[in-house]
């Protein structure tokens, strides 16, 4: 059971109530949540702009505690502009990757948590209603990999953290790129980009061969490492050929959809999109011109060669034509 302090806003994440926050702080709950209602239809986008206004124009300097599950909780900065999107009662935060993860609950499996950021997934895996699963959690951000740590710690320290990144080998020290905590990436922006930190790799093999998850042959590794996806791919030869399902994030920026069309032709991989509820499978990539609406928004994939795996994703799977 996680414990929050004083210091905490404590928030419902499904009833949405709200404990020990100021009037002020309940103000900003309040318009945070009005704003997620009008901006339903175009996808949250302007949320972000509205937590920030909130944070100058109604300043608190104590966290938020959203409580996720009945022991599974998550501290976050105050009007966090990413996370905010929390204060509505019962948001579907990647609601197809949550349905692929408790469907897996009967699974004896280690999660991999590639770019953790402040931990969600971790946090719910390892919990009792997603079968209290051992995870590993990686962040490269240092700033961010903070947050992280701390929610291990509010969660009874029932996963590991690493700050490291995610790479085709382990050893290398890359650097760090991006303002925005939950878009940090070790691929420059720009030519000119500053990078903000620098970092150690480490490959997803080496991570399935950590203490925490000895004994243990089947995995679920998921890769939310903006843009070093294929990199990702190519550190995780041993588990490629075991029984490992990867979930990873195609971004509708690339219209050219280069990390499904490098697992599908050149991994020969089966891939399934994570989308209306159920798993669909690609024949090929191209047939995501049509699921790909808007460039600013991520989709989830689900790649495998696993028979074990396969088997489960056929079972609820449909071809998308």
């Amino acid at each position: 059971m996680t414990i929050a302090v004083a210091a905490d806003i404590v928030i419902d994440a499904r009833s949405g109530r709200v404990e020990g926050a100021s009037a002020g702080e309940r103000v900003a709950i309040t318009v945070l949540r009005s704003a997620m209602f009008f901006l339903k239809p175009f996808a949250n986008v302007g949320i972000s702009y509205v937590a920030r206004a909130m944070r100058a124009l109604l300043p608190s300097d104590r966290p938020m505690l959203f409580v996720l599950t009945p022991d599974s909780s998550m501290r976050v900065a105050y009007c966090d502009t990413y996370w905010s999107v929390l204060v509505s009662p019962n948001y579907a935060y990647e609601r197809s990757v949550k349905a692929l993860l408790k469907a897996s609950r009967d699974v004896d499996y280690g999660f991999i948590d590639g770019g953790a950021n402040h931990g969600y997934w971790s946090i719910l895996v390892s919990g009792g209603e997603f079968g209290a699963k051992k995870a590993v959690a990686i962040e490269a951000a240092s700033d961010t990999f903070c947050r992280l740590d701390d929610n291990r710690s509010l969660n009874e320290g029932r996963f590991s953290v690493l700050n490291r990144a995610i790479g085709a080998t382990s050893g290398q020290r890359v650097r760090v790129y991006g303002a925005k905590h939950e878009a940090r990436s070790t691929v420059a922006p720009s030519v000119d980009a500053v990078p903000i930190l620098d970092c150690e790799t480490i490959s997803v093999d080496d991570l399935a061969d950590l203490p925490e998850f000895a004994g243990l042959d089947k995995f679920v590794v998921k890769l939310d490492v903006e843009g070093v996806e294929i990199a990702a791919f190519s550190g995780a030869q041993r588990l490629l050929s075991g029984d490992t399902v990867f979930v990873y994030e195609e971004h509708g920026s690339d219209t050219r959809h280069e990390t499904t069309r490098h697992v599908m032709d050149v991994m020969k991989l089966r891939v399934f999109w994570l989308g209306d509820g159920r798993a669909r499978e690609l024949s090929t990539a191209d047939e995501l011109d049509r699921i790909k609406k808007s460039r600013r928004a991520g989709y989830d994939m689900v790649a495998s060669s696993s028979p074990f795996w396969l088997d489960r994703l056929d079972a609820s799977a449909s071809t998308v034509h």
